[in-house]
């Protein structure tokens, strides 16, 4: 999404619903400290791409290893979240 953008903040218009959910954006195995004893959750760190979202942009890629982008034989959504934005953006 942001190699599509302009670097600016994409400002949304007022929304009819309220159905904008916190996203994190970047949530992998990356981004989560764990404690190596106990495996217990320390730390989720890169926020920097957070914010309120429609629910769609929030995928579970903490569900496998690598990275939070589409591997090779998944579906790559960057052209259907970027289209969502452009329709919601002022």
């Amino acid at each position: 999404m942001m190699r599509k953008s302009d670097g600016w903040p994409w400002l949304m218009r007022s929304r009819g619903k309220h159905d904008l959910v916190f996203c994190h954006n970047d949530l992998s195995a990356n981004n989560v400290i764990v404690e190596a004893a106990t495996l217990k959750i320390k730390a989720i760190i890169d926020w920097e791409y957070g914010g309120f979202f429609p629910p769609e942009f929030e995928k579970p890629f903490y569900l496998r290893a690598g990275p939070s982008v589409a591997l090779p034989g998944e579906i790559d959504d960057t052209d259907v979240l970027t289209n969502l934005m452009n329709q919601e953006k002022v």
